[in-house]
Protein backbone atom coordinates (compact mmCIF):
# COMPACT_ATOMS: atom_id res chain seq x y z
CA UNK A 1 0.00 0.00 0.00
CA UNK A 2 2.87 2.50 1.01
CA UNK A 3 4.64 2.27 -2.42
CA UNK A 4 1.72 2.71 -4.52
CA UNK A 5 0.81 5.46 -2.29
CA UNK A 6 4.10 6.78 -3.26
CA UNK A 7 3.76 5.77 -6.64
CA UNK A 8 0.52 7.56 -7.14
CA UNK A 9 2.18 10.75 -5.15
CA UNK A 10 5.38 10.95 -7.57
CA UNK A 11 3.14 10.73 -10.23
CA UNK A 12 0.43 13.55 -9.62
CA UNK A 13 3.69 15.41 -8.54
CA UNK A 14 5.02 14.76 -11.56
CA UNK A 15 3.43 17.85 -13.83
CA UNK A 16 4.70 20.57 -11.17
CA UNK A 17 7.90 19.06 -11.14
CA UNK A 18 8.53 18.99 -14.74
CA UNK A 19 6.59 23.07 -15.20
CA UNK A 20 9.36 25.24 -15.11
CA UNK A 21 8.91 29.10 -15.58
CA UNK A 22 8.75 29.89 -18.70
CA UNK A 23 10.52 33.63 -19.62
CA UNK A 24 8.64 36.61 -21.74
CA UNK A 25 9.69 35.72 -25.28
CA UNK A 26 10.11 38.83 -27.87
CA UNK A 27 8.89 37.80 -31.46
CA UNK A 28 10.19 40.25 -33.68
CA UNK A 29 8.45 40.33 -37.72
CA UNK A 30 10.70 41.87 -40.27
CA UNK A 31 8.12 43.38 -42.90
CA UNK A 32 10.50 43.95 -45.46
CA UNK A 33 9.74 41.70 -47.82
CA UNK A 34 7.14 42.94 -50.28
CA UNK A 35 4.78 39.44 -51.01
CA UNK A 36 2.97 41.50 -53.49
CA UNK A 37 1.71 45.02 -54.69
CA UNK A 38 -1.28 46.67 -56.12
CA UNK A 39 -2.39 49.95 -57.53
CA UNK A 40 -4.22 52.21 -56.48
CA UNK A 41 -6.97 50.96 -59.41
CA UNK A 42 -6.70 47.21 -58.12
CA UNK A 43 -10.52 46.35 -57.80
CA UNK A 44 -11.71 42.97 -56.22
CA UNK A 45 -15.00 40.96 -55.81
CA UNK A 46 -16.06 38.12 -53.89
CA UNK A 47 -18.64 35.24 -55.30
CA UNK A 48 -19.28 33.47 -52.02
CA UNK A 49 -21.17 30.13 -51.41
CA UNK A 50 -23.89 31.12 -49.66
CA UNK A 51 -26.93 29.01 -51.10
CA UNK A 52 -30.59 30.90 -51.76
CA UNK A 53 -31.97 30.03 -48.56
CA UNK A 54 -29.55 31.79 -46.48
CA UNK A 55 -31.46 34.24 -44.78
CA UNK A 56 -30.82 37.06 -42.33
CA UNK A 57 -33.29 38.73 -40.33
CA UNK A 58 -36.40 36.76 -42.21
CA UNK A 59 -34.37 38.45 -45.69
CA UNK A 60 -32.81 36.23 -48.63
CA UNK A 61 -30.47 38.45 -50.31
CA UNK A 62 -28.36 35.66 -51.97
CA UNK A 63 -30.68 34.25 -54.36
CA UNK A 64 -29.19 33.34 -57.38
CA UNK A 65 -25.75 35.15 -56.55
CA UNK A 66 -23.77 32.32 -55.35
CA UNK A 67 -20.65 30.04 -57.01
CA UNK A 68 -22.94 27.29 -57.13
CA UNK A 69 -25.83 29.33 -58.87
CA UNK A 70 -24.98 32.69 -60.50
CA UNK A 71 -25.90 33.31 -64.13
CA UNK A 72 -22.43 33.06 -66.10
CA UNK A 73 -24.15 33.92 -69.08
CA UNK A 74 -26.49 37.03 -67.89
CA UNK A 75 -25.00 40.37 -70.05
CA UNK A 76 -25.45 42.10 -66.59
CA UNK A 77 -22.30 40.08 -65.03
CA UNK A 78 -20.10 40.47 -68.20
CA UNK A 79 -21.00 44.47 -67.87
CA UNK A 80 -20.18 45.00 -64.88
CA UNK A 81 -16.83 43.15 -64.74
CA UNK A 82 -15.79 45.00 -67.91
CA UNK A 83 -16.81 48.04 -66.20
CA UNK A 84 -14.14 47.74 -63.25
CA UNK A 85 -11.62 46.02 -65.39
CA UNK A 86 -8.50 44.99 -64.23
CA UNK A 87 -11.37 43.38 -61.92
CA UNK A 88 -9.75 40.71 -59.95
CA UNK A 89 -12.86 37.75 -58.83
CA UNK A 90 -12.13 35.58 -55.61
CA UNK A 91 -14.30 32.73 -55.57
CA UNK A 92 -14.62 31.94 -51.42
CA UNK A 93 -16.47 33.32 -48.06
CA UNK A 94 -17.74 31.87 -44.73
CA UNK A 95 -18.52 28.33 -46.24
CA UNK A 96 -15.72 28.02 -48.34
CA UNK A 97 -14.14 25.12 -45.43
CA UNK A 98 -17.12 23.07 -46.32
CA UNK A 99 -17.05 22.85 -50.07
CA UNK A 100 -15.48 19.88 -51.36
CA UNK A 101 -14.94 19.23 -55.08
CA UNK A 102 -16.54 16.38 -57.41
CA UNK A 103 -13.53 15.48 -58.17
CA UNK A 104 -13.58 10.98 -59.92
CA UNK A 105 -12.61 9.81 -56.62
CA UNK A 106 -14.84 11.96 -54.30
CA UNK A 107 -16.10 8.61 -52.73
CA UNK A 108 -19.40 10.15 -52.21
CA UNK A 109 -21.95 11.71 -53.91
CA UNK A 110 -21.79 15.67 -55.11
CA UNK A 111 -24.72 16.82 -52.83
CA UNK A 112 -24.97 20.68 -52.63
CA UNK A 113 -24.74 22.66 -49.89
CA UNK A 114 -28.49 22.51 -47.44
CA UNK A 115 -29.56 24.32 -44.67
CA UNK A 116 -28.67 21.86 -41.11
CA UNK A 117 -29.54 23.11 -37.71
CA UNK A 118 -26.80 23.14 -35.44
CA UNK A 119 -24.04 22.73 -38.16
CA UNK A 120 -21.18 25.77 -38.41
CA UNK A 121 -23.16 28.95 -40.05
CA UNK A 122 -26.23 26.42 -40.58
CA UNK A 123 -25.68 24.74 -43.54
CA UNK A 124 -23.43 21.54 -44.34
CA UNK A 125 -20.98 20.42 -45.87
CA UNK A 126 -21.44 20.98 -49.80
CA UNK A 127 -19.79 19.88 -52.90
CA UNK A 128 -18.86 22.09 -56.41
CA UNK A 129 -19.29 19.49 -59.06
CA UNK A 130 -16.75 19.63 -61.68
CA UNK A 131 -18.93 20.42 -64.50
CA UNK A 132 -19.76 23.91 -62.59
CA UNK A 133 -16.45 24.32 -61.61
CA UNK A 134 -15.38 23.99 -65.40
CA UNK A 135 -17.75 26.62 -66.13
CA UNK A 136 -16.35 29.03 -63.91
CA UNK A 137 -13.22 28.25 -64.86
CA UNK A 138 -14.16 28.82 -68.57
CA UNK A 139 -15.82 32.10 -67.57
CA UNK A 140 -12.80 33.39 -65.76
CA UNK A 141 -10.70 32.51 -68.81
CA UNK A 142 -12.96 34.42 -71.39
CA UNK A 143 -13.05 37.50 -69.25
CA UNK A 144 -9.47 37.93 -69.01
CA UNK A 145 -9.41 37.99 -73.36
CA UNK A 146 -11.51 40.72 -72.84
Amino acid sequence: MGIRFLLFFFLFSLPGIMCKESPDVTIIVRGSDLAAETNDEFVCATIDWWPPQKCNYNQCPWGKASVFNLDLNHTFLANAIQAFNPLRIRVGGSLQDKVVYGVENLGYPCEPISKVAGELFGFSKGCLSMARWDKLNLYSKRQEQL
